[in-house]
């Protein structure tokens, strides 16, 4: 009898760690737990669309254009669009503009790595994970409607970056040096691949 409690307690931990090792990604990303906050801002202005709030619409695309002030990649253009999809209370065409805003964000993120020449890997690693989780949660969805190949090829680049930026190993095992041309075609070949799937997105 003195000896259930403990199995009971084994098998516990036996099923949450079960649980965290299917929840861990394959490729080699762990960044599960964190989110772009342009991806926020996408899932919470696509529901006040959808809600008719559209002030709160409107606050939130401002806040966006706003949050890529004096990166690499700004936000500018999507003034005029938001603007447009708002007055109309078109409400796919304002989603599909706070996409482009995150396909930005998500770029910015790339190129920061590549502006510092993968020199710090952990930022590096950090945002790609963050760039490709903000890809998945967004718009791998379409791209898969309109060709799982294409989907499958940019889900391909995106480990392919991941390889580019290297590892600096443990305890000198497993270590590789970045390469910074192989992560440089990857992200654009990333770049490419969506805009196939979404033309009319402003980089």
């Amino acid at each position: 009898m003195k000896l259930q409690p403990l199995k009971f307690t084994l098998a516990a931990i036996a099923a949450a760690l079960l649980v965290l090792v299917n929840a861990a990604p394959a490729d080699g990303y762990s960044y599960a737990e964190k989110e772009d906050p342009v991806s926020v801002l996408f899932k919470s202005a696509v529901v006040a669309a959808r809600e008719g709030r559209w002030d709160d619409v409107s606050d939130m695309a401002v806040k966006g254009i706003e949050m890529q002030k004096g990166h690499i990649f700004q936000a500018d253009s999507l003034a005029p669009l938001f603007d447009s999809a708002i007055a109309a209370k078109n409400v796919s065409k304002t989603a599909e503009t706070f996409a482009n805003l995150l396909y930005i964000s998500i770029r910015e993120k790339l190129h920061q790595s590549l502006n510092e020449d993968l020199k710090h890997y952990k930022n590096a690693k950090a945002r790609l994970g963050l760039a490709r989780k903000s890809y998945m949660d967004v718009l791998d969805g379409n791209v898969k409607k309109k060709d799982a190949d294409r989907s499958r090829l940019i889900i391909e680049q995106f480990n392919a970056a991941l390889k580019g930026i290297g590892n600096p190993g443990l305890f000198g095992i497993g270590k590789l040096k970045p390469d910074p041309a192989a992560y440089r075609e990857a992200v654009k070949a990333i770049e490419s691949l969506v805009i196939k799937s979404f033309p009319s997105f402003a980089g």
